[in-house]
Order: C-alpha cells, then sequence, then structure tokens
C-alpha cells in the first residue's frame, strides 16, 4: 500500500483550506471594520496665522481646544459627547 494520498483527497483539502482562509478573512474585516478609535476630531476652525479651534472627542468627551504652532491649550470641557442622531434632534 502506498502513503501519499489519493490525487482527489489534496484536491478537496486545498478548497477546505480556501473556504477556511476566506471565513477567517471576513471575520477579521468585521473585526476591524467596528473597531472605533478613541480620539476624533468633530471640528476645526481656522483663526489665521497657523491658529485654530477643535472640537476634540475622547472617550465619549468633548473638548475644545486652541492650538498655535508652539502649543495646544483646553479652552473648555464641553461634557458627553451625544451621537449625532441625537444632536439633530436636540432644540
Amino acid at each position: 500500500m502506498s502513503s501519499a494520498p489519493a490525487v482527489g483527497s489534496g484536491r478537496r483539502l486545498g478548497s477546505l483550506l480556501t473556504l477556511l482562509w476566506a471565513q477567517v478573512s471576513g471575520a477579521i474585516a468585521k473585526i476591524s471594520a467596528t473597531r472605533s478609535r478613541g480620539l476624533r476630531l468633530c471640528e476645526s476652525l481656522s483663526l489665521g496665522d497657523k491658529r485654530m479651534l477643535a472640537i476634540v472627542e475622547c472617550d465619549h468627551q468633548r473638548f475644545l481646544l486652541a492650538a498655535t504652532p508652539q502649543s495646544i491649550s483646553l479652552l473648555q470641557s464641553l461634557g458627553p459627547a451625544h451621537s449625532e442622531d441625537a444632536q439633530g434632534k436636540q432644540i
């Protein structure tokens, strides 16, 4: 008896590995797509001469920052961030 696998079983193994790789790749892509970042620039306003104001969200809190070429300063904590849907419905 020969210990080498039959040609058909080698093809099936290759197909199985290809299918398994596609499923693993799809699962990894879904995880990467749902990962959210902890820091987000919500809005910025240029004040000219390389100065700006920015609203930044960090861990679901919003902050008003001022930036110049030499420094970044926290002007005020704006409190918890609201979802975009909720902001549109507020009066």
